[in-house]
């Protein structure tokens, strides 16, 4: 059985999430304990282009992208914001 990913936010991230209202952080926030679990990439995007080395994650109209490492078990969550700015 695989052990557990920890869940870790960037500066950018936690002031990113609390930006949000309490519905949308309570969403992400789900969504990002599922990450605890990180084994199945099947709903998960491999970031392009110059973020190539991130994952994102879809949560209603957010994006959350995150770094996975692997060699401490630590998904990073780096930065998040509606489609129209995350990727510029």
């Amino acid at each position: 059985m695989e052990s557990s990913y920890t869940i870790k936010f960037s500066d950018e991230g936690i002031k990113k999430l609390r930006k949000l209202d309490k519905k949308q952080a309570v969403k992400i926030g789900d969504k990002i304990q599922y990450l605890s679990n990180f084994r199945s990439l099947n709903t998960i995007k491999k970031m392009e282009g110059r973020l190539r080395s991130n994952y994102r994650m879809r949560v209603g109209d957010i994006r959350v992208i995150f770094d996975v490492d692997e060699e401490n078990k630590t998904v990073w969550v780096v930065d998040m914001g509606f489609r129209g700015g995350i990727y510029k």
